[in-house]
């Protein structure tokens, strides 16, 4: 039993493991080339590449490269594994991403008859071993990535809601313009004025006037308007839950949404009780129970229930993201601080992004080698974790303060 638990143990973590492998794309700002690295500094099988000719990142354990030799030569773009095999050879016409195991691929170029010039793309859908999911041909301008378990697409005078399974559904011909899902609805123009939102299966779930503005519904609610320049928020039966009263709305997030009314900025629930009353220049999302406040040129946060949690004393600040946040001090260096205020690496950086899952981030900062005759060339680079470690950098000698 002792061992069968000590199997199955290692069976699900170490393929837990394997799974949550997270490569880097890191480059020296004077090279024309990139490799990828993990978070031990190792570098990725797949080698060095020119920058112009590899993705950013791996998705679904997949690199999207471009095989052409020379540069007169059309793009073939495909991916390599981590360990630098051909998963997907060199066919495409653009490069792509991977999302929800699907990727979008642009397979041909739409010739205008008349001009003889490329005016567009036709795209097919496929899995993560390049077999196509779906044989029908898409204009790739009406078709869309698999972000959600399907998405929509159109082909000819036709709109389909596609699975990631390759299952095609025919969307009602009424409709001269589909958008992708958004929260289980997608938003289709009517021909007879009218906007419906068809859920997954293609049932009109309602229907408002095209003279409404309505955008897409995320975390439940839409920002809606009846009237020029001033929004409120409708539900997923297309109900409104706040008047058309104001200026500038952001999506709920945490169960609360920034609003701002007569120039200044507060937060309302879902029933539109104001949970923090319009007070502040600007106001963000919340994001691990903290959103960005702003007031008289200085930023931080507070917490859900209005309470200044970070006090406003920073030039600015990007939101928090797991247990950290970047912050932007009064020399208009980043660093990094906890939900406690507290600095884990003090500013230093001219730019930096969060921390992603992983606890890492790119940071970009200045030495000796940044400069040419006096003069700021370039930044340099560096892979950090959390705890101030540098796995990675490009310029001289890296000290974390």
């Amino acid at each position: 039993m002792k061992v069968k638990f000590i199997i199955l143990f290692f069976i699900l973590f170490g393929y837990h493991a394997f799974a949550q492998k997270k490569w880097y794309k890191v480059d020296d700002p004077e090279s024309k080339f990139c490799n990828f690295i993990d978070t031990f500094g190792n570098k990725c099988k797949i080698g060095t590449h020119l920058k112009t000719n590899i993705t950013d990142s791996f998705s679904c354990g997949l690199i999207c490269i471009n095989f052409k030799k020379q540069a007169n030569e059309p793009n073939k773009w495909g991916c390599l594994n981590e360990n630098g095999d051909t998963i997907i050879n060199g066919n495409y016409l653009e490069q792509f991403t991977f999302y929800n195991g699907v990727a979008r691929v642009f397979t041909d170029e739409i010739i205008d008859n008349a001009t003889n010039e490329t005016i567009g793309y036709y795209c097919k859908y496929i899995n993560t071993k390049g077999i196509e999911i779906c044989e029908k041909q898409f204009e790739s301008e009406n078709s869309y990535d698999m972000n959600y378990n399907w998405t929509v697409a159109k082909s000819g005078n036709f709109w389909y809601i596609l699975s990631k399974n390759g299952k095609l559904k025919e969307i009602s011909v009424d409709y001269e313009n589909v958008s992708p899902f958004s929260d289980g609805l997608s938003n289709c123009k009517r021909i007879n004025q009218y906007t419906a939102f068809i859920d997954t299966s293609g049932f009109s779930v309602f229907e408002t006037s095209n003279e409404n503005y309505v955008g897409d519904f995320v975390n439940g609610f839409a920002p809606y308007s009846s009237i020029k320049g001033k929004f409120g928020y409708i539900n997923k039966q297309g109900k409104p839950i706040t008047s058309c009263i104001f200026e500038k709305i952001n999506g709920f997030s945490n169960g609360l949404a920034s609003v701002r009314i007569y120039n200044q900025w507060g937060f309302i629930d879902s029933t539109s009780k104001y949970i923090v009353k319009p007070m502040y220049s600007f106001a963000g999302s919340f994001s691990d129970g903290f959103a960005k406040v702003c007031l008289n040129n200085k930023c931080g946060f507070i917490d859900k229930k209005g309470n200044i949690a970070i006090d406003l004393v920073y030039n600015d600040v990007i939101e928090f993201n797991g247990e950290t946040a970047a912050v932007k001090d009064e020399n208009d260096n980043w660093g990094f601080i906890n939900k406690n205020g507290i600095f884990l690496i003090s500013p230093q950086f001219y730019e930096v992004e969060n921390f992603d899952k992983n606890g890492f981030a790119i940071v970009k900062y200045t030495d000796k080698k940044s400069y040419k005759n006096g003069k700021l060339e370039h930044f340099e680079k560096a892979l950090i974790n959390r705890n101030g470690k540098i796995i990675w950098y490009s310029g001289e000698k890296l000290v974390i303060k």
